[in-house]
């Protein structure tokens, strides 16, 4: 099968030859280039997230607010995709290397850039897969249904998907700083976090502004006139902005940060320097966000499968048995899930939000969390046996134990096993509280932004330590 892997990698080098590409900077550039090169990237995806698509009338579906804040989705501009495609791209690529489907040494400088041109490509393939879909389907509804403007569309979305491939190729070759995946997802939560606190437009049907400063500031004119209704309505609202969201965002967001700075510390030793002892750190949010991504997608999917059963079989809600599966009204602000069927809890915070959701949401996400945190970390190679062959490889070893990576796996097990199944369980509670109490971008976009800001934050440091002390990079292996 290995083999089978690096025949098939080698058989489509041609064609990732023509894949393009940014060449990496001749020499290190300074913090400040590389910052004007990720203002550069931000601004093009901002430009092209408020861009509408030429030739789309209206937009059918909208995503779920949680998989549209990771994918960096703008609905109807030209980020209908967002960062879709290449995320998409990378996890399948990440299985398939890990179990050997394809054989790539990513330790090979020529096989990393393969590595690279084939996420390139697959990124291309499903973003144009995406689009094709999107308007056959008729989520994305052209002006007239004959080929020209339904064409227009795709290749709109497919150029989009190659700019938005091109500009994480050259923030991750060194012109910017961190990762354009990354950097995209900040942008996009932190876009409606903005919106959904500032902004001053006011939704059909209502008189106060959306985002939640000015709504409050509405209230208290209007409450001032004796309409104490407005104010008590953006106390806690389930579909718009409130002043519960807003307190909720800034403690969870804080709570969310002390978490994200706790660690265990391990003790280890350098054998080539006369056993030089420092500690190697486990963060306490040891698989980071990656279960709750893969949470809130699973929770996203069945929801949508179970909506498509309700509107294929049970519309009218006249099978008994169904309307314990799939059950459901519409509304006047939308579809309303009846609160005794399975489709109400695989809802992201309904607007007929009950006692038993919240216990329900709460535990569905921790329990899910949890299994994909087990799963994540023996498929990313973070597991004790992964850490122990880093360790022995590093030419490190645990004071007070044998230079084996058996032994040493069996000590970090300890530690890894616990870690895992607790940042799952923390990660999975925040996210699904953050959901109820209405943070602004969402729990999850709330995880995100703090997380991907602490990256930034050591990234940057680390940046301007070595531009201080050069000779620094050379020692870490970075050139």
């Amino acid at each position: 099968m290995p083999d089978g892997g690096r025949r098939f990698i080698d058989s489509v080098k041609p064609l990732l030859r023509l894949m393009p590409t940014v060449p990496k900077p001749k020499e290190a550039l300074s913090m400040g280039s590389r910052l004007f090169w990720t203002f550069l990237a931000i601004t093009v995806y901002l430009l092209m997230s408020i861009t509408p698509l030429y030739g789309l009338r209206a937009v059918s579906f909208f995503a779920s607010p949680a998989i549209a804040v990771i994918l960096g989705i703008s609905f109807g501009t030209l980020t209908q995709l967002g960062i879709g495609p290449i995320v998409v791209a990378g996890i399948i690529l990440e299985i398939l290397v890990f179990s050997d489907l394809i054989n790539i040494d990513m330790e090979d400088p020529e096989d990393q850039a393969k590595f690279n041109a084939l996420l390139k490509l697959l990124s291309l393939v499903f973003g144009f897969l995406e689009a094709v879909a999107l308007v056959v389907s008729g989520q994305l509804i052209p002006y007239s249904p004959g080929v020209l403007y339904g064409s227009l569309i795709v290749i709109q979305l497919f150029i989009a998907t190659l700019i938005i491939v091109l500009m994480d190729d050259m923030i991750s070759k060194g012109w910017g700083l961190g990762s354009g995946i990354a950097l995209f997802i900040l942008v996009a939560i932190l876009m409606r976090m903005f919106a959904e606190a500032f902004s001053p437009f006011t939704p059909p049907g209502s008189v106060i502004p959306f985002g939640v400063i000015p709504a409050l500031a509405a209230s208290i004119y209007h409450a001032l006139a004796g309409h104490l209704s407005y104010l008590m309505s953006i106390l806690y609202n389930v579909s718009e902005p409130s002043l519960t969201g807003l307190i909720a965002t800034i403690a969870l967001a804080l709570i969310v940060l002390y978490l994200e700075l706790m660690e265990v510390s391990i003790p280890v030793a350098m054998v080539q320097y006369r056993g030089y002892k420092f500690s190697i750190p486990l963060k306490l949010m040891y698989v980071s966000v990656l279960p709750i991504i893969f949470t809130a997608y699973t929770v996203y999917f069945v929801g949508e499968g179970l909506t498509l059963l309700w509107s294929a079989y049970n519309k009218a809600n006249t099978n008994p048995i169904l309307n314990w599966i799939a059950c459901a009204h519409v509304g006047p602000t939308g579809l309303l899930p009846c609160p005794n069927s399975l489709l109400y809890y695989f809802t992201v915070v309904p607007e007929n939000i009950n006692a038993a959701y919240i216990a329900v949401h709460i535990i569905m996400y921790a329990v899910l969390s949890m299994i994909f945190a087990i799963v994540w970390v023996n498929l990313a190679g973070l597991s004790a046996e992964d850490q122990a062959r880093s360790i022995v490889q590093g030419g490190m070893q645990i004071p007070g134990f044998r230079t084996s990576q058996k032994v040493i796996a069996k000590f970090l097990d300890r530690y890894i096993k616990i870690l895992t199944v607790v940042s799952g369980l923390i990660v999975g509670v925040i996210a699904a509280l953050g959901d109820i109490a209405g943070v602004f971008g969402g729990g999850l976009g709330l995880i995100l932004v703090v997380e991907i800001i602490i990256q930034y934050y050591s990234l940057a440091l680390q940046e301007q330590l070595f531009e201080i002390y050069p000779g620094l990079k050379r020692l870490v292996g970075k050139t």
